[in-house]
């Protein structure tokens, strides 16, 4: 009898002592946060040491990575499958401002924003009066007249706009018209192209401006494959030793053999096409690096305790 009350008191004790410890003492405070949307570079979280699983796989509680490689027509490849939490992680920088953009290595840029995973946008620096131009939110440029979203040759330019959801829309040769009937919260826009997949449809025949289509060379597109889901497949091109680079019908049937593309849309290729992971160059010469002024990344949402 008397061990049994000893007992009794004891757990009595513990459960008391329980009650005075303030929950987190043994809980910790980890969480999955919304990145605001202009965030500075110490306001994106930093990837966990712990998620870079290997050289090609990184994965907290908000984000996973997975890259493999392969080879098509005679070129290499890489194809990096990335899954995030929300939408704020899908994000855009700009190095500089736009109206001077300071061109700096993708990869450096890449780490001063924490990026999990990076790839280069469009090159509106060359041409900045051209498209329209939405970064994080914020509307560099958007035109009033349809002049400014046709190339030289008069050929209008596939968008690519990416919402609040974090969701792709590709507008085919797009007018101002069809962006304001889109009416789509847009946090990123950008104006190269083609798209090379657009509601599940592949595309062809690819209209001759700044693609290049016919050209053996690097490519480089982002796709969506499911809601915060995406691919983003990049290949070799004929500066590499062992590649010839693939002309768009070509980098679209690499595209093809990716189950469930809903869009993809092909971004600036040739010596601007970077992939990075982990704060290095990981497609076509790592050590050949051409400047960007603004990359397309994905970053970590995790906070831990």
């Amino acid at each position: 009898m008397k061990t049994f009350l000893k007992l009794l008191i004891t757990a009595i004790v513990l459960l008391a002592f329980l009650f005075l410890i303030p929950s987190g003492a043994f809980v910790g405070h980890a969480e999955v946060i919304e990145i605001p949307l202009e965030a500075k570079p110490n306001e994106i979280p930093v990837p966990q040491e712990s998620g870079w699983l290997s050289d090609t796989e990184y994965e907290d509680p908000s984000i996973s990575v997975s890259i493999t490689s392969g080879r098509m027509y005679d070129t290499n490849y890489k194809i990096a499958r990335v899954k995030i939490a929300n939408a704020s992680q899908i994000r855009s920088c700009i190095s500089g401002t736009y109206s001077n953009p300071q061109e700096r290595l993708g990869y450096k840029l890449a780490k001063q924003y924490h990026a999990v995973l990076a790839v280069n946008g469009d090159f509106f620096s060359m041409t900045p009066s051209r498209g329209i131009t939405i970064r994080q939110g914020h509307g560099y440029f958007i035109p009033k007249e349809d002049k400014h979203l046709t190339y030289r040759d008069g050929v209008r330019y596939d968008l690519l706009l990416i919402d609040e959801k974090g969701d792709l829309h590709i507008l085919k040769q797009a007018s101002m018209e069809d962006i304001y009937q889109a009416d789509l919260d847009v946090i990123n826009s950008f104006t190269f192209g083609p798209g090379l997949v657009i509601d599940g449809e592949r595309q062809s025949n690819f209209y001759n401006y700044n693609n290049a289509p016919t050209h053996n060379t690097q490519r480089i597109c982002i796709a969506q494959v499911g809601p915060l889901e995406y691919l983003c497949i990049c290949c070799e091109g004929p500066d590499d030793p062992d590649s010839t680079g693939m002309t768009l019908e070509q980098f679209t049937d690499l595209i093809m053999t990716q189950e469930g593309v809903i869009n993809a849309y092909n971004l600036d290729g040739g010596g601007s096409s970077t992939m990075v992971f982990h704060d290095k160059k990981i497609n076509s010469n790592p050590k050949v690096n051409r400047s960007l002024v603004d990359i397309l990344y994905f970053a970590s949402a995790y906070v831990p305790d």
